[in-house]
């Protein structure tokens, strides 16, 4: 999967006369959505609801954020449609998915996320809907609330009681 996504990205990255600026706003659009939506299923896919639930909180905080400010802060698009453009909303949902799978399960699990979260902000760019920092601010936001919202995954269980202490290891390959 990598390898796909690392020759779909370079493909883009070296042909850009071959697709138009849609082309490459629509692929950072689907990305917006699929990151954080394989995020939450890897928790789902590991029955780790504790892992979810962290994800829903920091999805949450950082959206409401997100949207807060661009209620709150009046900056004008790079294409001129509106005053929304700080911070971004499409690079903070993608950035959410990618962070938590770097803080619950590791980097390595993340780093085709990250990929896919940073070519939804140069979509933005590209598309002239956002500036580099908007871009950023929104990464930013999103990957605060993940660390202040999420703990690292364990599959140790210890549980105690007067009779006994049980120690529970679930192994997952």
């Amino acid at each position: 999967m990598l390898r796909r996504i690392s020759f779909l990205v370079a493909l883009i990255f070296l042909s850009t006369d071959s697709f138009a600026k849609t082309s490459i706003a629509e692929i950072g659009d689907l990305f917006e959505g699929m990151v954080p939506a394989y995020a939450f299923g890897m928790a789902v896919g590991k029955r780790d609801w504790e892992g979810a639930k962290q994800f829903g909180y920091s999805f949450g905080a950082s959206q409401a954020t997100v949207h807060g400010l661009k209620a709150f802060v009046d900056a004008e698009r790079p294409d001129g449609s509106d005053n929304k453009s700080f911070p971004s909303g499409h690079t903070a949902m993608a950035f959410t998915g990618a962070t938590f799978i770097h803080k619950r399960y590791g980097l390595q699990s993340a780093v085709v996320p990250y990929l896919m979260a940073g070519f939804t902000g140069y979509s933005r760019v590209y598309a002239d809907k956002h500036y580099w920092h908007d871009v950023v601010a929104g990464a930013a936001i999103s990957s605060l609330f993940t660390w202040i919202f999420v703990d690292k995954y364990s599959n140790l269980q210890v549980s105690a009681s007067p009779d006994s202490v049980k120690i529970r290891v679930r192994i997952e390959l």
